[in-house]
């Protein structure tokens, strides 16, 4: 917890880091007394969509990842995904990013709902269990705001559970200096409970499950290729209309900032003095400031919203995914690679598991080897035969046929449950 404070002190300075977590408890006190009376509406139309049970399955993803963080990720693509697919899909909302005391309608089949309050909670889970439609609660690594015990009762109350293995359970992508006592007993209750449906992001994570004794299913990562297919307008946006104006070719990443990345390789690539440097994104941890802060040709912009980031990727020569081998960076199946990909700019990556496994990919064995990669990847930008191979290798990552994996996984089970009875 102290580790974690002194990140966001590092990251945000003390004043603004105060404001954040009073402002976090504030909102979290707030979500926890219910929905006001103006709220009531929304509550009720989703109660009553839940009682009408007009879908294939409901999918409660419970978590601490909100659904408007800086980065749209895995979570949010995945349930969108499955709601398209026939699902319905509640949300979690959460205090660190959202206000939010009853529910929130996000799309078709899609509901940000806020699960602090028990009263709001038994409701919604008591119209679950009211509607006769199958249920599925969703748990995904590294969460570390609930006990393992959180798996056993709702599998005590007849609901199936999902636990969706995405990362390393390693102190780096926890954020602080240990893993949390809380995400790896989830992780190992997960593991042992047989109930469970294990599901994975990467074949690192699978090989993983396995070695615990696991059945795990490999969900990969993907891209909503119908967005990422065509640039919307140029983003208003001063320090990239000047960055373009420069005229030199622009390497992008677009990610959080975190120890994972290979700093030396970035570095390198900014002095090379031909090219410059654009990262988007969340600083995860200090290591931005430590490795990289005010090196020549480097700019960084900061976060920018989910539906804009196509638009200043795909006005760049080149893409990054400049990943460290290692646990963390093997385990990682990044969800930028396909959304460059669906692009049609070439990529340059790490020496990573999941990047190695795509053909389009241009794998840098070493730091040393950018360089020569981000060379061969210019000479590309207008090779036809490469295009077509990435957007081939993106099609076939869409997230509608991710969900289709899991959904189909799921339809199983739930015919062995009714064949059991």
């Amino acid at each position: 917890m102290l580790f974690k404070l002194k990140n966001l002190i590092d990251k945000y300075g003390a004043a603004e880091t105060a404001r954040l977590l009073a402002r976090c408890a504030l909102q979290s006190a707030k979500a926890g007394l219910g929905p006001r009376e103006g709220d009531r509406a929304a509550v009720d139309a989703l109660l009553e969509e839940i009682r009408a049970g007009e879908y294939e399955r409901l999918v409660l993803r419970r978590g601490s990842f909100g659904w408007h963080t800086p980065l749209f990720q895995r979570a949010q693509q995945l349930a969108r995904a499955m709601s398209r697919r026939g699902c319905l899909v509640l949300y979690e909302a959460s205090p660190a990013h959202e206000e939010l005391r009853g529910a929130e309608k996000l799309g078709e089949g899609l509901w940000l709902v806020n699960l602090r309050a028990r009263r709001l909670r038994r409701e919604i889970e008591n119209a679950a269990v009211g509607s006769g439609r199958p249920r599925w609660v969703m748990l995904a690594s590294p969460e570390g705001a609930f006990k393992a015990d959180l798996i056993k009762r709702y599998a005590a109350a007849g609901w199936g559970v999902i636990y969706d293995y995405i990362d390393a359970i390693r102190p780096e992508i926890s954020g602080g200096g240990c893993v949390p006592r809380r995400t790896r007993a989830l992780c190992e209750g997960a593991m042992k409970d047989r109930r469970v449906i294990v599901t994975t992001s990467s074949q690192a994570l699978l090989d993983d499950a396995r070695r615990r004794g696991r059945d795990a299913l490999l969900v990969e990562n993907g891209v909503d290729c119908a967005w990422f297919s065509s640039l919307g307008p140029c983003p208003e946006d001063a320090r990239f209309r000047a960055l373009l104006q420069k005229g030199k070719p622009i390497l992008c990443y677009y990610g959080a900032l975190a120890s994972w990345l290979d700093y030396e390789a970035l570095y390198s690539l900014a002095a090379d003095g031909r090219f410059s440097l654009l990262l988007i994104g969340a600083k995860y941890d200090g290591s931005f400031d430590r490795e990289l802060a005010g090196a020549e040709n480097v700019v960084f912009l900061g976060p920018r919203p989910y539906e804009t980031l196509k638009d200043y990727a795909g006005r760049c020569s080149v893409l990054l995914v400049p990943f460290r081998r290692g646990e963390v960076g093997d385990a990682a199946s990044p969800v930028k690679l396909f959304e460059y990909m669906a692009l049609g700019v070439p990529v340059v990556a790490g020496d990573t598991a999941e990047c190695r496994r795509c053909q389009s990919v241009l794998i840098a064995a070493d730091t040393g080897d950018y360089l020569r990669r981000v060379e061969e990847a210019l000479a590309l930008r207008s090779d036809e035969h490469y295009r077509k191979t990435e957007q081939a290798e993106a099609c076939a990552a869409d997230w509608l046929l991710r969900a289709d994996v899991l959904c189909s996984a799921l339809q199983e089970k739930e015919e062995e449950r009714k064949n059991s009875r």
